[in-house]
């Protein structure tokens, strides 16, 4: 199903959260992403997407949109993963560009306006996160240069850190991707497939303050690997056709 901009006021940037059980992060998440954006002069909004969340996240966003109208939130039924969040935050996004943030603030807000330069000075469809050195435990460090490793083996790609939640889209580009559950981990990849142009950016990393992690090694590894196959199918399936002037 092709994703469609939502109609509404005109606004250069959406941002979209994923939120699930993030209650200690949420006014830290609005007030930076506010000072941030208000600094560089530019139109934004937030489009927060509650996936289920038991911890009063949910209300608590409610709560900060009835005072801050640029915050827009979207309230799943049920729990229903990473993937599903952004795919509902894509489509009511009503933002030019589009930006992806995490809701733990392990990756700064501060650096949206790095990814924004780049977008424009490069002239790049994508600007993706590559974190810096990373605030997480050796094995998690480990698992992830290994879990980068295999992925970009397996669809003959370089993306440097495909687990970096902070990244920046042309509309257009983001809202050709067919959205699928996992696929949020190859979005760059997806972006190529479409002959969109990627670029990647060192941004900053810090200690998970609140909350707790959603992802375990394991299950990441086996669902990673799984997907990557998956994604190369898709690559060497993909159909190249032009019509003759």
């Amino acid at each position: 199903m092709q994703m469609e901009q939502q109609p509404g006021p005109d606004v250069e940037l959406s941002i979209v959260v994923p939120i699930y059980n993030e209650i200690g992060n949420i006014d830290p998440l609005l007030d930076r992403v506010r000072t941030t954006l208000d600094d560089i002069g530019i139109s934004w909004e937030l489009v927060a997407v509650d996936d289920g969340s038991s911890d009063g996240s949910g209300e608590r966003l409610d709560e900060l949109a009835k005072s801050e109208h640029r915050l827009r939130v979207l309230h799943f039924v049920e729990n229903c993963g990473q993937s599903a969040g952004l795919d509902a935050g894509f489509r009511h996004a009503r933002g030019h560009l589009i930006a992806l943030l995490d809701a733990d603030l392990q990756t700064y807000p501060e650096d949206l306006p790095k990814l924004l330069d780049m977008l424009d000075s490069e002239g790049a469809d994508a600007v993706v996160g590559i974190r810096a050195e990373r605030q997480d435990t050796g094995w998690r460090r480990f698992s992830s240069r290994v879990a980068n490793g295999v992925r970009n083996r397996l669809t003959r790609e370089d993306i440097q850190d495909t687990g970096c939640p902070i990244k920046v889209f042309r509309a257009e580009a983001i809202n050709s991707v067919k959205m699928f559950t996992g696929m949020h981990r190859f979005l760059p990849t997806l972006l190529r497939m479409e002959g969109f142009t990627v670029k990647q950016v060192p941004v900053r990393h810090a200690d998970r303050t609140e909350g707790q992690s959603k992802y375990g090694t394991w299950d990441r590894a086996f669902s990673g690997l799984r997907d990557s196959f998956a994604v190369r199918w898709m690559q060497d399936r993909r159909m190249r056709w032009r019509i003759r002037d």
